[in-house]
């Protein structure tokens, strides 16, 4: 994977027809260093000439003002997590600015008000989308998870794509630990009535944050649509068994290859053992080393190694214990992430990551 000369891990994935997919992550803890971020970010992106098609932002209110500037006169889909308690020490705060090059994205607003962004490669057409919220009433955990679906699937239509091209997905769900089966069987619920089982099972993070709007989940997805002469496929886990084994409905990871490149996309990834059940219950160096272990184990799979990491999340249940990834990132050394303040979706789950990959042909 070609790192760019920058101070930010700033990567590239070469898609097809000249067309380039930039990819980068910043952290932040504090405001001065959130603005100063996002300027270089900025500037980076207007010397590859590149087009922003997403935003992922997580932190507290003092990063507020430095998003918003970014943002500004755009269109481009956000998507906004807060902290699990907003002034908490260590601060673990960041983002991730996924941009191309080499063509002109469009964008377009659903009539809810979700923003989406679509870009071609002559190979693949791609449409992404942020910030989904549903209405409904939060007390109502399945009927408000089945209109959020809904919504994020409406998301896609302007560039009429449907839920079927979906790639992958995102659920910051409040309040998580509380209502994740209700969550569950609504998506299983959805996916049968949109027959997802006999297609392609996206990729999926069900993480626990609060977002701005206060609704019960805010939520994403990455839809691809094949044109050319390329493949989008699930991955198995070597290390873990199926999602659906335990009453999830995702795939551990979906790969998406061309000519060009190949990437795979590895869902939320925590210390969980091939029957289903949380593993090293307390322990959040031992969570880590297996959690990483899990998903290199997956990349191998698709002759990958943890460097190739263009995009990575770290998901920790105390922001103490993002020390302990920086620990096994020295021992084995750094891929590209941001962290984030978050409730996985077991208590005695400590830490997730979700990750993307990919290698230049």
């Amino acid at each position: 994977m070609l790192l760019l000369s920058s101070a930010i891990d700033m990567k590239e994935i070469l898609l097809n027809n000249g067309v380039r997919e930039i990819h980068l992550p910043i952290t932040f803890n504090s405001a001065a260093m959130a603005e100063r971020e996002f300027k270089l970010a900025a500037k980076l992106l207007e010397s590859a000439k590149a087009h922003v098609v997403s935003l992922e932002v997580s932190a507290g209110s003092f990063a507020d003002f430095a998003a918003a500037k970014f943002c500004e006169g755009s269109q481009f889909p956000s998507n906004r997590i807060l902290p699990l308690v907003d002034a908490h020490f260590p601060v673990l705060a960041g983002a991730h600015i996924t941009a191309v090059a080499g063509t002109l994205p469009k964008f377009a607003r659903s009539e809810s008000g979700a923003r989406s962004a679509f870009y071609s490669d002559g190979v693949f057409d791609y449409c992404r989308t942020f910030g989904v919220v549903s209405k409904v009433d939060n007390a109502l955990a399945y009927e408000h998870t089945l209109d959020n679906l809904r919504l994020l699937e409406k998301a896609l239509e302007p560039f009429g794509f449907s839920y079927a091209d979906i790639a992958r997905t995102w659920f910051y769900n409040d309040d998580i630990l509380s209502w994740y089966a209700d969550f569950n069987r609504a998506r299983t619920d959805f996916y049968k009535e949109r027959k997802i089982f006999d297609k392609l099972l996206p990729a999926s993070t069900g993480i626990g944050a609060p977002n701005p709007s206060g609704a019960k989940i805010i939520s994403g997805a990455l839809a691809v649509r094949k044109i050319g002469r390329g493949e989008v496929s699930d991955v198995n886990s070597p290390m873990q068994c199926g999602a659906p084994n335990y009453g999830s409905s995702f795939a551990r990871a979906v790969e998406i290859e061309s000519a060009a490149s190949s990437r795979v996309l590895v869902s939320g990834t925590a210390s969980i053992d091939f029957g289903g059940k949380t593993a090293h219950v307390g322990d959040i160096a031992k969570q880590v080393d297996l959690t990483m272990q899990v998903i290199e184990a997956i990349l191998k799979e698709r002759a990958m190694t943890l460097s190739d990491t263009v995009r990575s999340v770290i998901y920790c249940l105390k922001p103490e214990y993002y020390a302990e990834f920086l620990r096994w990132e020295k021992r084995n050394g750094g891929i590209a992430h941001f962290p984030s303040y978050s409730i996985v979706c077991r208590d005695d789950l400590l830490f997730e990551v979700e990750l993307e990959a990919a290698k230049n042909r």
